[in-house]
Formats: C-alpha cells, structure tokens, sequence
C-alpha cells in the first residue's frame, strides 16, 4: 500500500491539515525536499472538504515516504495524537500544513539530537508576512534570554518556558522520550500547544538550542487560533489551557512557576485585544487572574519577571477588586497610555535634536522612491576596504569590455582607488547614491544604513569558504551574550542577498546552513582573489618586492614563513587591554627554532586585532601589506581557523594549521568537521615547516575539494546576467585557460 516501509526511518515528520488545498503542496514539498531525507511524512487529513485529499493520494503515489490517513474532523490535537500512535521514527517533527521548514532542518536538528544525546531540540522559527515588502517578507525577532546556551540540562531546561510562544513545531523530539512520559496533545481545543509543550519542556532532562530559524510560520486567516473570535471558544480554551499547565507543572525548578505566569500574562494582553469578544473580556480577566491566584506561585530572588506578572502572583493584592485592577493593566488604562504620551513629549525633544540624521533618513527615502539608476555597479568592498574578492573583481570589470558602458564606483577611503571611481564612506551622498544603485556588491556584512532599492539586486562575494562555523553553525555565546539581537540582524541583512558567490561544493553546503541561503541563488564560481593568485605565481612583481621588503636584499637566500592567525569569539566584548593571547604562536621562538635562514612574517586579523608584540630580527609586522601578495611572495604558511588556508592551498603553498586553544574555539565558535583533523602544536609547526621549505610534503591538501571553481569568468557572467543588456559590449576573445584550473 502507498506510504508502506520496512526500513524504521530516522524521524517521522507530522502534518494535520484541514482545507489546505491552498497551501498544502508547499509545506509537503519543503519535508521532501530535506537535505537529509531518512524521514517518513505522515500526513493526518482531518476531515477536508476541499481538493485536499487530491493532493495526498498525488504525493502518496510520487513518494513511498508519504503516508496519509483520513479523519472526521476532530482537531489538530487528535490528528496529531493519531499520526503519533503509527510514528516510526526516532525523533518526530510536527509541521502545520500552511507552515513550511528549511531544506536543513532535519540535518540540523538531527545532527545535535544525537550528538547531545537530547530528549528534545528546540530551534527558531521566522514570520512570513506577504506582501509586507522587503527585506524579502520573512520576519525574524526572536532573542529569547537562553540562546547563548547550547544544552540545557536538567532542570535548566524549565528554561524554555521563557520563549516569546508555546510552539510545539519548533522542537524536534525524541519519539522514546514522549512515550515515556505519555506526553499527548489535549483533543478538542485550541492552545493544544500550551500542556504539550509545558510537559516536554518540564519532563526533559537534555535540551539542546539551535538559534536558526528553521521553521517558517505563515498563519492562514481561517487557522484556528483566527477564527471563533465572536463566540466564547477562545475564552473557555484558552483558560483551561492555562489551568492545564499548572496543573501538569513538575516544579523541579523553583522558578519554573513564574517562568510559566510570565509567559501566561504576556499572552493575554494580545488576546485580550483580538480574541476575546467584548462582553467576555471581564469574566476571562477574573477567571484567569484566579487561575493564577490558585496556582500559588512564589517568585524566587533573581527570577526577572514583567510588572504585571508581578502584581499578577503577589495574593495579597488579590482581594475583592483584583480583576479590575489587573483588567486595568490588561487593557493598558492608568499604565501604558501616560507612559506612551511622554515617549511621545520625549520622541519630539529627540526629533528636534536630531534634525541632522532626520533629514539624512529622508534623503534616502527620496532616493529610494526615485527610479534605479540602471548602469551602476557599486563595490562596498571588504567593510570599506580596497582588499579581497571587491578588489580584483573591480580591477577586472575596469579592464573587461562588456562593462565599458556601465559606471563603476568603489566606496573606500583607500587612495589606490583612483579618484573618479571613489566614494567617501563617510558622506551621506554615497547613501542616497548607494539607495540607486542598480548592482551593489559587498564582500561582509552590510552596514544597516545602506538602504536597498526594489529594483536593485545585491551580491554577496564574502570573503573566503569558512573553517570557523558561521552565524547559525556556531552557537556564538559570548557574542549573544553580549549583544542578544545579534543574529536577528545579521539574518535581516542575508535577506536582502540576492546572490551569494561560494568557490566549491563544500562552500556551497556550509553555507546553506550557517545562512539558510537558498542553494539555487549561489553563483558557482572561482573567487577572484584566487584567480589574481593563479595568474601571477609565474610573475616576478609583485613576489620579489615583498620579499626584498620582508626578507632584506638577500631575500633569495631566505624562506619567508607567513603566520595568519584569524580573530577569537573570547575576546568579543572585552576592552583592548584585557584581549586573550594565549592562542597566538610564539613567532620569535620559532623564527629562532627555524633558525638564521628563516624569516617570519605576521599578519594581523582587522577584527579583533591579535597583537603578535616583538622586537626580534627575523619577524616582521605585516599587517599593512596585501595579504595576496603576501602568499605570492611566502615559502610557507601557518595558521589557525582563517580561509586562508585554502588560498595557500590554491597556490600549492605548503601550510600548517597551529590551534592551541582549539578545545576553547570550539566553545565559543567551533569550526567545520573538514579539518579537525590536521591541528598541530608548536614543535610539530616547527618541524613541518622546516621539512617543506626543503621540498618535503606538508600538509597539502587537494585544493579542488575546497575551491572547484578557479575561475571568475563565471561571475563576470553572472553579473552581466543581472545588469541591463543594452549597456553591455560584445564579449571578449576567450582567455587563455589559467594553469591548474577545475570547472
């Protein structure tokens, strides 16, 4: 029979659907399209009476992994507890049929369920809102107080009932862990989410936290929580849902009670507001605030709680006219309105001080509502610097004659871009000319004053395949500690990418997951600082007069050994003086273990700069060269978790990777499976220098695992694609082919 298996698949993914023919395929087609597809999809039809039960047995006779099971309608509740009850797998995904998931949120979220040995994984989850507008109409604000964690443990895991919403499709739970605990929704009811989540949450003993937003919420206008706001359905559900949790409670935790309170009272304002029929509103405030008064919930010192919920569990405060009071606070009378109008006194004070960045903001809504200047190619550069991808791609579009016609502009302080083609980082006309710009290419993240246009198409060229894990690959918790809207930001940018350069397969798979980048918007393509590498390694300048400024006239006689350390997570938020060293490789202990022949150079990482302090002979301060031209003229390379790694690679460069503090980096940032594996210590550097600068083999890898795509044609056509064709010039005779080159 169709959905019918030996196999017991690794997790089983559950979507209830009612009258979903408008949005059905588009939530099966994202399960089935995982990355990793060891999934069985059970798919519960609660009574449709539309083409829904057409679409099922389509995808039932497309994929044996389909299985689906018609109901009476009987509610999400019973269609949930009925595909759980014929579940196979070891962990179980819900999904609601007008919702949608990340091709990787199994990968993900199976990889750390394993690895951590969790009864559950708890990851995030991003609003769809169409017809919002840009950036794309995906929504992202979560920054929920426990994301710098990575594995909640015990009653740490009570933690979770601290989320802004008791979603139960946002975990990915242990099948054997909710059989044990015969944690089941409750049928027949909205808020179903509410005891189910509360119990998992509450009966766990390991959690572990993904901050990616994985699953994408796009609430249908008929979905149950929108509908029945004339009748009392909201009211009677949503009192006995919150009845229901503290009942059900395990108070393991001795703030796990004001935890859940807190959650409850910042939920009824909105409900109070869009749910609840008005002549309802005074009986669902008594019921719940006498909830609450039952439930005896104690604040424990340190628990942070919000104003109401405080008022809310104080008992002494509950005497005759308790619900009027708190029905007060609800509907935000004596409390929110004199606060809201002195915000108001205080943002016109503020507006008059800051007329200046006023009209700036209006500047660029002007220019954002004027027509796209169609020929303009614009370069932000390496967060304004004249270095990396932004450099040789702009140097090959100024001598490449199909871009002859289209107006090329580099946003840098750097003088080496002549003064025709520079924009001041610092003016705010580079804003209003950056808001109209049609073709804007960056090579890190984009700064938030940089408006982007609806006509405009942006490209990301970043700078290099990662070693060290990215945004929603690390946990990053000394970042999220300290700055908690981190990735929220970061992901408003990524969706304002319309193209991402990766230079492999490898690259490409990374950065799927670490920015949930769509796969089919990567522009396959060499990068083009590799390209500059391969075309001068045969080229005497600009190797020798580095060499001659490192190395000395003898230069020839030496072997100049290149330290490239990148920054470290540990030192983010701390002040220049109290940064962590430890990491850093003694370069003046292994210019004299390497001895006289030997000369090492250092160059520093711009963020988080790394101070490498020495007055020895042979060591040289590098920092202000061009890390390209450093590699041409270097013998061999040494560095830690940095790309450029693959660069030296690329150029068959010998390389050492020193990782000293590799179990801390993997605390604070991790780094990609790929080269766990090939870490050394100090005298091990020392030795596998010395061996290949004397022809020996050190550590080369085969490049073309990393870096497939050598040359950046690809991307010079990808560009050309996105730009108007009438500005465009024949194409020019065919390069000869670059030695060593893969496509």
């Amino acid at each position: 029979m169709p959905g019918s298996h030996t196999a017991t698949p690794l997790v089983s993914v559950i979507v209830p659907v009612f009258n979903g023919e408008q949005f059905l395929r588009r939530c099966l087609d994202s399960v089935l399209g995982q990355s990793m597809g060891d999934l069985e999809l059970i798919v519960v039809n609660d009574g449709s009476t539309d083409g829904t039960r057409e679409i099922l047995a389509e995808y039932e006779a497309s994929d044996a992994r389909v299985t689906a099971v018609d109901q009476p309608n009987a509610g999400q509740g019973a269609a949930r507890n009925r595909a759980l009850g014929q579940a196979r797998g070891d962990f179980v995904l819900f999904v609601d049929a007008d919702d949608f998931i990340e091709r990787v949120t199994l990968q993900v979220t199976t990889e750390r369920a394993v690895a951590d040995e969790s009864d559950l994984v708890h990851f995030d989850w991003k609003l769809y809102t169409p017809g919002v507008g840009r950036p794309g109409d995906v929504h992202y604000y979560n920054a929920d107080p426990f994301w710098h964690k990575r594995v909640l443990v015990g009653i740490e895991c009570d933690e979770l009932l601290r989320v802004q919403n008791f979603y139960s499709v946002t975990k990915l739970y242990r099948r054997s862990f909710l059989d044990h605990h015969e944690i089941r929704f409750e049928e027949g009811r909205i808020y179903e989410d509410n005891p189910f989540v509360l119990q998992a949450v509450n009966r766990a003993d390991r959690a572990s936290l993904v901050h990616s937003p994985l699953y994408t919420i796009d609430p249908h206008p008929e979905s149950s929580t929108r509908s029945h706001t004339d009748t009392d359905k909201h009211v009677r559900d949503h009192l006995y849902a919150v009845r229901r949790t503290f009942e059900l409670l395990d108070r393991r935790n001795p703030r796990a009670a004001a935890y859940l309170a807190a959650y409850h009272v910042k939920k009824i304002g909105p409900y109070y507001e869009r749910r609840i029929p008005k002549r309802f509103r005074r009986a669902y405030v008594r019921e719940f605030v006498q909830i609450l008064h039952d439930a005896d919930v104690v604040i424990p010192d340190g628990t942070s709680t919000n104003a109401p919920t405080r008022l809310a569990v104080r008992l002494k405060m509950f005497e005759r006219n308790r619900a009027t009071l708190f029905e007060t606070m609800v509907a935000g009378k004596n409390v929110v309105m004199p606060r809201y109008k002195r915000a108001k006194r205080w943002a016109k004070r503020i507006k008059h001080r800051n007329s200046k960045d006023s009209a700036w903001s209006s500047a660029l809504e002007r220019a954002l509502a004027e027509p796209i200047m169609p020929g303009t190619i614009t370069f932000l550069g390496l967060d304004f610097k004249y270095t990396g991808n932004s450099r040789y791609l702009f140097e090959e579009l100024l001598e490449d004659p199909r871009f002859a016609n289209f107006t090329i502009r580099f946003v840098t302080a750097d003088e080496r871009v002549p003064p025709q083609y520079r924009l001041d980082p610092a003016s705010p006309e580079t804003y209003t000319y950056l808001a109209r710009t049609k073709l804007l290419l960056a090579e890190s993240w984009i700064p938030p004053r940089v408006r982007k246009h609806r006509d405009s198409t942006w490209v990301q060229l970043w700078h290099g395949t990662p070693l060290k894990r990215m945004l929603f690959d690390s946990h990053e918790p000394r970042i999220i500690w300290n700055k908690r809207h981190h990735k929220i930001n970061k992901y408003r940018d990524i969706l304002n990418w319309d193209y991402l350069v990766v230079d492999s397969p490898a690259a490409a798979e990374k950065f799927e997951t670490a920015f949930l980048f769509d796969p089919e918007k990567m522009i396959r393509s060499g990068y083009p600082r590799v390209e500059y590498l391969l075309k001068q390694r045969s080229e005497t300048e600009p190797r020798d007069s580095v060499r001659r400024q490192l190395c000395g006239h003898d230069h020839e006689d030496k072997s100049l050994v290149l330290y490239v350390p990148t920054w470290r997570d540990v030192n983010y938020g701390r002040q220049d003086g109290d940064f962590d060293y430890e990491y850093v490789l003694d370069v003046a202990k292994l210019a004299d273990e390497l001895g006289e022949d030997f000369v090492v150079a250092f160059h520093d990482h711009g963020y988080l700069a790394t101070s490498v302090a020495t007055t020895h002979p042979r060591c040289v301060d590098a920092s202000t060269e061009e890390i390209q031209d450093l590699l041409l003229a270097a013998d061999a390379v040494i560095t830690d978790y940095s790309s450029v790694l693959l660069d030296a690679d690329a150029l068959g460069l010998p390389t050492a990777i020193f990782a000293a503090d590799l179990a801390q980096f993997e605390e604070y940032r991790g780094i990609y499976s790929d080269f766990r594996g090939t870490m050394r210590r100090g005298s091990e550097v020392v030795e596998l220098v010395s061996r290949a600068t004397a022809g020996e083999e050190c550590d080369k890898r085969r490049a073309s695992e990393f870096s497939n795509y050598r040359n950046s044609e690809l991307l010079r056509k990808a560009l050309l694609d996105v730009l108007p064709r009438e500005k465009r010039k024949p194409a020019p005779a065919k390069p000869e082919p670059i030695v060593g080159e893969t496509t």
